[in-house]
């Protein structure tokens, strides 16, 4: 049997590749909270002229305390950080493909 369940707010691991110098990466994994949008809400966001930024803005409700500052010092949920976090590049491509996979009902990618 298959219940429809309305969106709710769900944990899902972000893969984060943070580049380093002489074009390396290393990976680092955060768990992300996200509200799923209905589609409406999600293409208004594009068609009004918003962008990956507002998406991140829209879905992204919370983290777990594995989201921490360069000292290890977990980061606080508020509008500082997320604003922040939504801002960096590399930070902003792992979050808005997190949220694309568990919107779609893809299981996460394991990625090392």
């Amino acid at each position: 049997m298959f219940k429809v369940e309305k969106p709710k707010e769900i944990t899902w691991p972000v893969t984060v590749s943070i580049p380093r110098d002489g074009g390396n990466t290393v990976k680092a994994i955060f768990t992300g909270k996200f509200r799923i949008l209905p589609a409406t809400e999600f293409n208004a966001i594009y068609s009004s002229g918003g962008n990956d930024e507002d998406l991140v803005r829209n879905v992204l409700t919370g983290w777990n305390t594995d989201l921490c500052d360069e000292s290890g010092t977990p980061l606080e949920y508020n509008d500082e950080n997320l604003n922040m976090i939504a801002a960096t590049p590399y930070i902003r491509t792992a979050i808005v493909s997190a949220y694309l996979e568990l919107s779609h009902g893809k299981k996460a990618t394991a990625k090392n």
